[in-house]
């Protein structure tokens, strides 16, 4: 089938693909399309004979990117076209890097810039109208937009057609992000291809993946003669050498410097021993630091005194290329630092060329090199190289084993072969799946799918100046008579660096960095933050209450969690810590956002002994709040509701996730219940109004209704979600989140799309016209929350959305 990628690349139009398929959908070239078992089959109407047809978009990056993972989609796609036949379509949907994309081969039909999160659902629909049997995810967290690649669920919500995940990547204790993103990744997957018995284990343990649903199928390899090294060596320049090898794209993690400090005992017993380090440095890494890595190993080998012994060959190499010098060399090693790695394609190209290898035990390599078809060594371990190297080449006949076992083991692992086991299981899936029409498909389309608004900054940057962001507006005019916050900083803080992190838009940087600036401004000696700071930057108080601490603390926390930045990561730690030993908290809410600061903080530093018992005291100080006020009917931490309640119950839930003591889980439960029959009326949330608030045995307040509340109920719902996996807490997120948008009393939007604005509040007849910065600050949070989990009419695929933590 031909595609039109040309129509993508320029904009996405829905009705050109419309037209397109319906135009093609009949023409099968002399061949009749019939189904087999849920299989599309193409029958001859020459011969009768039957073949198996299918269509399959495989989608990662692709060559000429360089990029280990862009060389196995490549192959995959080669592979799956060869062993197909010509009456099927095999196509790469290509992750872009950079604006001006590659110049790809015509196997790329569809391209997508990785940090813009609108090219994902419009992938999808590109696909779905795309002929296309199933899809064949290459997943790796690096290659997508998104916090931990999460953009990439945007896309396998929006398909309708089976998908089968190769994961690349299986870590052990992930962080919560890390497990959502791949947890959601696999409930979408009809099946799971790993390369290790040991990645099975990671998904059934960790992310909560059944056993059956996850597929063993070896990394595919070039299928190469078994040859004599010689024989080759001087191609390569290296006759008569005896040749170390290590191919990749170099980074510190790959442990070079524990083989070079190795080869002066290598060499003292064999002066011919040559290790050749091949590849380019890892693009990105390159970006970042330059040849910084490169250039400390060959500093290290001159002063070893070894730096004729080796070699560097800076280039991403050709299939060619790399294969002549897999062809030569005697031993191969990969000195790798990382022992959760489940994967490695330039081992199992070098087991599959029949090499013998050295390695460090990361997972993959013992899996692989078990049953003597290779040595392993301790990390960082020069010594343990070393004597390996010497006992092969001091037994040549033990050498040559390890060259034939290596060499028969892997020849289960060519490509050829390889493809047939995705053909298999790709048959699996499709047996007994009733095909869509195309008509389907766009009906679908049309009906279901609605975007949520892109997080855009656009109005944050118009309240902010070179101080801060101002606190009030006059309808949309930023109001300088009303001077600054410290807690719109922290939380404009937080929602920068979120939307940095999402969209990649480099506006939500540049925040944050005045935005955390303004912080340690506000900060006292002792830790403590003044809360009010006059447009003349003359202080407004004291020092700030509790709330304004706790939410200072909060958006640290998400900062120190999420920023790769190092500036801002260091500063942002630095005024935390100070923050966290002068504070001393007793109410209820200041409370609740201290905890939240806390938990983000030790998803990155878990380790942190002062945050972790902080956290645990403020837990217990908030339980124990709730023991003393909580009654029958009133169930709650204080005495009265007013605002941001869900942060109460949130904060309970994440001192469970942290802690794991089901009292946190308990409390923050029965307290949501509470908070839910209050505002909730079955169809629309109807908050707790802060012209009175809600006192116990007294009557509810209406207006003004204000959006923290609005948010941060949103926001409990989906902790809640990710706690109980119970769909109830999605529909109450979704319509907590739909309260900005008009499904409120009075039916009538807070949220402003023209300038990405939101109203202070609702109320009796209308919304409020001011839009200063807090009610935007959390729009803006709520919708970086749930936007990957809600949208309006979701596909009834039976999986589950993803949710961000």
């Amino acid at each position: 089938m031909d595609c039109v990628p040309a129509l993508w690349r320029e904009t996405f139009h829905l009705h050109h693909y419309q037209d397109w398929l319906m135009m093609g959908i009949s023409r099968n070239c002399g061949y009749i399309v019939e189904y087999e078992n849920g299989v599309q089959m193409v029958i001859n109407d020459k011969s009768g004979s039957k073949t198996e047809k299918m269509n399959v978009a495989v989608v990662g990056n692709h060559v000429p990117r360089q990029c280990g993972l862009a060389t196995f989609t490549a192959d995959v796609a080669h592979w799956l076209g060869n062993g197909l036949g010509r009456d099927s379509d095999v196509f790469v949907v290509a992750m872009n890097d950079r604006e001006e994309g590659y110049d790809y081969p015509p196997v790329v039909k569809l391209e997508l810039q990785a940090s813009d999160p609108k090219d994902y659902p419009k992938a999808a629909d590109f696909v779905n109208l795309s002929g296309v049997d199933l899809v064949c995810l290459q997943h790796e967290f690096g290659i997508f937009g998104g916090l931990f690649g999460a953009y990439i669920t945007d896309f396998l919500r929006d398909l309708t057609k089976p998908v089968i995940t190769t994961a690349h990547t299986v870590l052990p204790e992930p962080k919560p992000e890390r497990r959502e993103v791949l947890s959601q990744i696999a409930a979408y997957s009809d099946a799971i291809i790993v390369m290790s018995r040991k990645c099975i284990d990671f998904l059934e343990e960790y992310y909560g993946v059944p056993r059956s649903k996850v597929h063993l199928i070896h990394h595919g390899v070039p299928d190469m003669p078994f040859v004599d090294p010689d024989e080759y060596k001087a191609k390569c320049g290296l006759l008569g050498k005896k040749v170390i090898l290590t191919f990749g794209l170099l980074h510190p993690r790959k442990g070079i410097e524990y083989v070079i400090e190795a080869m002066p005992q290598v060499c003292s017993r064999f002066p011919d021993a040559v290790y050749v380090v091949l590849g380019a440095t890892h693009p990105p890494y390159k970006r970042r630091e330059g040849e910084k890595y490169r250039f400390a190993l060959q500093a290290r080998a001159r002063e070893l005194g070894v730096e004729d012994n080796v070699l560097f060959y800076d280039r991403f190499v050709t299939l060619e290329e790399l294969t002549e010098f897999l062809a030569c060399c005697d031993i191969y090693v990969t000195p790798y630092l990382d022992r959760n790695q489940v994967a490695s394609g330039t081992l199992a190209y070098a087991l599959g060329l029949g090499k013998p290898v050295i390695s460090t035990p990361y997972y993959y390599a013992e899996e692989l090199l078990s049953e003597g078809k290779g040595m392993l060594v301790d990390f960082c371990d020069p010594e343990g190289v070393s004597s390996c190297v010497l006992e092969l080449f001091e037994n040549p006949d033990r050498l040559a084993r390890m060259r034939q076992d290596a060499y028969s083991f892997g020849r289960k692992m060519i490509w050829k072969e390889v493809s047939k086991e995705y053909v298999k299981l790709f048959s699996k899936v499709l047996a007994g799946r009733k095909p869509e029409s195309v008509t389907e498909v766009l009906h679908k389309q049309a009906i279901t799918l609605r975007d949520l608004p892109t997080p855009r900054l656009d109005y944050l940057l118009r309240l902010t100046d070179q101080t801060g962001i101002l606190n009030k507006a006059y309808f949309d005019i930023p109001d300088r008579a009303g001077g600054y916050t410290t807690d719109d900083n922290a939380l404009a803080l937080a929602a920068a660096v979120l939307s940095h992190l999402q969209t990649g838009d480099r506006a939500g940087l540049e925040a944050a960095r005045t935005y955390l600036s303004f912080l340690r401004y506000m900060q006292l000696p002792g830790g403590l933050f003044h809360q009010k700071l006059n447009y003349d930057k003359s202080y407004g108080d004291e020092t700030g209450d509790e709330d304004c601490q706790g939410k200072a603390l909060s958006g640290l926390g998400i900062t120190v969690a999420l920023e790769a930045d190092r500036g801002l990561l260091s500063f942002a730690k630095s005024i935390f810590d100070d923050a966290m030993q002068g504070s001393n908290f007793e109410h209820p809410r200041g409370i609740a956002y201290a905890i939240c600061g806390c938990y983000h903080y030790l998803t990155r530093f878990k380790g942190a002994h002062n945050a972790s018992s902080f956290m645990v005291e403020m837990a217990e100080k908030l339980s124990e709040a709730y023991r003393r006020e909580s009654t029958s009917g009133w169930n709650w931490y204080e005495d009265y509701l007013s605002y941001a309640n869900g942060v109460l119950p949130r904060a309970m839930l994440l001192s469970y996730m942290a802690t794991r003591d089901e009292k946190y889980r308990e409390i923050a439960l029965e307290s949501l219940e509470f908070l839910t029959k209050v505002s909730y009326d079955g169809e629309i949330f109807d908050l707790v109004g802060d012209q009175g608030w809600y006192p116990r045995d007294g009557e509810k307040a209406t207006y003004k209704q204000l959006p923290i509340e609005a948010a941060s109920l949103a926001t409990v719902y989906v902790d809640a979600y990710v706690v109980e996996r119970d769909e109830r807490y999605l529909s109450l997120a979704r319509s907590a989140f739909e309260w900005f948008l008009g499904k409120n009393l009075i039916n009538k939007p807070l949220f402003d799309f023209a300038s990405f604005s939101c109203s202070d509040g609702l109320l009796r007849h209308e919304v409020e016209p001011n839009r200063g910065a807090e009610a935007t600050i959390h729009w803006l949070l709520a919708l970086l929350r749930i936007q990957t989990v809600l949208h309006i009419e979701r596909i009834e695929t039976g999986r589950e959305p993803l949710v961000y933590v």
